[in-house]
């Protein structure tokens, strides 16, 4: 990961209560190459849905691997993709290829963020209610396309301390941060309960010009977006913001599935609340995996992080299987 990335890690640890980070060694900056020992490295800036991501091109006496990491093209942000494009690794020995969306009828191309913002503004547009919205806070891209189909349908998104946090330590165009026309801050319970226990004022003192407060929610619902975690029920409940209210979830399907999630879904059920489901990958379409392969013309195609490596004969040329802990050399 990069240096901006690292930090939203260390400013979410506050939040998650995950062990701290070790301070990163290397700063991986785009196609700013150092060396580790007898490795010779270049890091490629890609776009994914973790922020700050990186593919890596790692050369050795003589041999050059490129490791793409997970990476996609349909964000907000096409450039880091194009720009890999234009001016890929050349002379490349083994191309390490995520393939996370080969397989389960997902070949070809697919909607991107700039899809989803339309649909967003336009469900957002047809709701009497409050909308309330689940999201990753480290998916910053999407915090972008929630603001900005909030914008298109004239409310305002509400985003929690958490997330407000991570934006601020990302600082990057086109993500909202507090201060923000049309973006407000609500303070989650449990956030205001650990803000207290850890003496950690100056987080909430660092929002107070754009908070909103639980008795504001149901008076201000048809012109908010508020992002939503299970956790908030019964505060919503008691602020008697869920009637007339609707769920949208913009996360991977197959988390609904989790205990958390079923339960989550159950309640919103006993209130009435339907939940929807508006989402698109954090990974590459198989056309622009194919797009990626055409450019860097490697010498062969190595499946990693996919469900159907034996698929990949079919959609690239070139391909070499290799086990999970299997040496091998390139």
């Amino acid at each position: 990961m990069g240096p901006v990335a690292a930090d939203i890690l260390r400013q979410a640890e506050f939040f998650t209560g995950r062990p701290s980070l070790p301070k990163p060694r290397w700063s991986l900056l785009d196609r700013q190459p150092f060396d580790i020992g007898p490795f010779h490295i270049t890091p490629y800036q890609v776009e994914h849905s973790a922020f700050d991501a990186f593919a890596l091109l790692v050369e050795a006496d003589g041999r050059r691997l490129f490791y793409t990491g997970d990476f996609r093209a349909h964000g907000n942000d096409r450039e880091p993709f194009a720009r890999l494009l234009r001016d890929p690794p050349r002379s490349v020995h083994a191309l390490m290829m995520e393939g996370t969306q080969i397989g389960d009828g997902r070949e070809g191309e697919g909607p991107g963020e700039e899809q989803l913002r339309q649909k967003l503004a336009s469900r957002f547009r047809e709701w009497p209610g409050l909308v309330l919205a689940s999201w990753s806070s480290q998916n910053l891209d999407r915090l972008r396309t929630m603001y900005e189909a909030a914008r298109e349908a004239s409310r305002t998104l509400v985003v929690d301390l958490y997330t407000a946090t991570l934006a601020r330590a990302a600082g990057a165009p086109g993500i909202p941060l507090p201060g923000t026309d049309g973006l407000e801050v609500f303070c989650r319970l449990n956030e205001l309960v650990h803000v207290k226990e850890a003496a950690a004022f100056h987080r909430t003192n660092g929002v107070r010009p754009w908070r909103i407060f639980p008795e504001d929610l149901a008076p201000r619902a048809p012109g908010l977006v508020l992002m939503f975690r299970p956790s908030m029920l019964r505060e919503l409940d008691r602020a008697g913001a869920l009637d007339g209210a609707l769920a949208i979830w913009s996360m991977w399907r197959g988390y609904l599935g989790e205990s958390s999630e079923l339960r989550m879904r159950q309640d919103l059920d006993a209130h009435g609340v339907p939940l929807e489901v508006f989402h698109v990958s954090g990974h590459a379409y198989v056309r622009d995996l194919q797009r990626l392969v055409e450019a860097v013309v490697p010498e062969r195609v190595i499946p990693i992080h996919t469900a159907e490596p034996a698929r990949y004969a079919s959609l690239f040329p070139r391909v070499e299987m290799r086990r999970d802990g299997e040496w091998w050399h390139i």
